[in-house]
């Protein structure tokens, strides 16, 4: 009976029995804080406070632009965020220097950890044939690669991802722009970093197994009136 109450809960409430990632730990992972007017962007100089939660850093002098999804300045292109309705151009407006962002998150010593984040490529005139960008999670000091060639002019996106193992409490995450001087687009989106296991071992109890719980009251309550209206019958 009990076996029955528990897959009846996970059908109704949509669930699997392979529990959910913990929460994102990065604060404003999609830029969506500051909402700009359609199809507007905003410059943010290197070294500013500009992009709540985040560090913006790179070469002193330069920028690096937040966009709305509905930019209309470069006729035949579309510029679809990955998640909500902004992302984040890390070569700016027209200063594609080698910048990015920045973010120092506390971490769980022997916990295992998931950095991600999607990488937005359009190809043809200015902007080139590629997106490829730097990232690491121990401030810069062990660095990974990814790189986008989708050659469209919708921006298209790809999940870039790393797992790593907590040494110490916190993790300092950075994205940098690595295209060439004349690639003029490095688009970035949908940041997240998630404990995945924790020390010892140990999986995360994911906030969907209470809703869970909630169901299997729901569904044994259903079943005893059905036992009930049975019985009188």
């Amino acid at each position: 009976m009990m076996r029955t109450i528990v897959t009846a809960a996970l059908v109704a409430f949509g669930l699997s029995a392979t529990p959910a990632l913990a929460q994102n730990l990065v604060t404003n992972g999609s830029f969506e804080s500051d909402p700009l007017a359609p199809g507007a962007y905003r410059d943010m100089l290197v070294g500013s406070s500009d992009l709540p939660g985040w560090t913006i850093i790179g070469v002193p002098g330069t920028h690096i632009s937040q966009v709305e999804q509905g930019y209309p300045g470069n006729p035949g292109y579309s510029f679809p965020a990955q998640d909500g309705a902004q992302w984040l151009d890390l070569a700016g407006y027209s200063d594609n220097a080698a910048d990015g962002v920045s973010q120092t998150i506390a971490t769980a010593v022997g916990s295992t950890y998931m950095f991600s984040f999607w990488l937005g490529n359009v190809s043809g005139g200015a902007f080139g044939s590629q997106t490829l960008v730097n990232y690491s999670f121990d401030g810069g000091s062990t660095n990974f690669a990814c790189l986008n060639t989708a050659s469209t002019q919708t921006l298209s996106w790809l999940q870039c991802s790393q797992t790593f193992t907590a040494t110490s409490t916190s993790a300092i995450l950075r994205i940098l722009n690595a295209d060439p001087q004349s690639d003029f687009s490095s688009a970035i989106d949908n940041v997240s970093f998630v404990e995945v296991r924790g020390p010892g071992g140990a999986v995360p109890e994911p906030a969907a197994w209470g809703m869970m719980l909630g169901g299997f009251g729901i569904v044994g309550g259903a079943m005893r009136r059905r036992s009930r209206v049975a019985k009188a019958a």
